[in-house]
């Protein structure tokens, strides 16, 4: 969905890495930010004449069904990992100012001129659209663009299906699990583990001895995963690891990762540690770092 997305210097690349769907994709100082002031009449829903038989026109693997879930899905992922009480996450495409209304939604497709058909969706709160994509039979939310933004599509679209969604209070997004996402987790595992021994092979290694490894929860359509390091005095280190399938397999390729010199000192509404704490809480693997190097090796 995704992802996917929504700081200054390091702490930046906590949002961009871990999530950009805020715009489009792929969906992270202390100060907490006012709610905007909700307009009185909220953007009516283009009045479109709407497809009969509207799911025999959806590209192959596209349903109401899914395009709902998924969007409701994106919906909470942002609201979970983006809240506009961090400093920093405040965007005209937020839903938090909506939590507990219902909101009306018109899937449009969009063709080209070469006759391609993409599905997108038009909301009631606001001219912006939600993209959506599919990967492996699964269909999610790839972001959002608005009309000024260079992904806004240019062709005619037709309005197939409308329904309504309720914002609910965000909560842990729901990841699934799957065979092929356990081989996607092994993978990132022994990845990280060989990045145990090289920390533990340093310099610093007493200081990377018994670090803790928070692998994070990601979606099977997600071609990469990342992981915290902490170390016990406090250093966090971020790792980002991109997925590459081969063979019914995956093999997991290292990514420049950056640093946080102590992830206890900043402020619980500081957008790193925000991210931070729910990545670690909602890990789907955790592990000590230990060296399998012996003494005077």
């Amino acid at each position: 969905m995704k992802k996917k997305i929504p700081f200054i210097g390091l702490v930046t690349g906590i949002t961009l890495l871990i999530c950009s769907c805020s715009t489009t994709s792929n969906p992270r100082n202390g100060v907490v930010i006012a709610s905007r002031d909700i307009p009185k009449e909220t953007i009516q829903v283009t009045e479109n004449y709407v497809s009969p038989n509207p799911e025999e026109k959806l590209p192959t693997g596209f349903t109401k069904v899914n395009i709902k879930s998924s969007l409701e899905e994106y919906i909470n992922y942002r609201l979970w990992f983006y809240p506009e009480k961090v400093q920093g996450n405040y965007s005209a495409k937020s839903f938090d100012p909506y939590i507990g209304q219902t909101i009306d939604i018109e899937v449009r497709l969009y063709s080209d001129i070469s006759g391609k058909k993409k599905v997108y969706a038009h909301t009631s709160i606001g001219e912006w659209l939600a993209i959506f994509e599919i990967k492996n039979g699964i269909v999610y939310c790839d972001g959002q663009v608005s009309k000024d933004e260079n992904l806004w599509p240019q062709d005619k679209f037709e309005v197939i299906e409308t329904f309504s969604v309720e914002v609910k209070q965000p909560h842990k997004p729901n990841y699934g699990t799957s065979s092929r996402k356990d081989r996607m987790i092994a993978a990132l595992e022994t990845k990280l583990k060989a990045l145990c021994e090289d920390f533990t092979r340093g310099s610093d290694a007493e200081k990377w001895s018994n670090a803790m490894v928070y692998i994070e929860d990601f979606y099977e359509y997600e071609s990469g995963g990342g992981a915290w390091f902490v170390r016990q005095d406090g250093y966090a280190w971020y790792s980002p690891v991109h997925l590459v399938e081969k063979n019914n397999d995956f093999e997991a390729e290292g990514m420049k990762g950056f640093g946080l010199k102590n992830i206890n000192s900043l402020d619980k509404y500081d957008p790193g540690r925000d991210n931070f704490e729910k990545h670690i809480h909602d890990a789907v693997k955790q592990f000590t770092c230990k060296s399998n190097v012996k003494p005077g090796e």
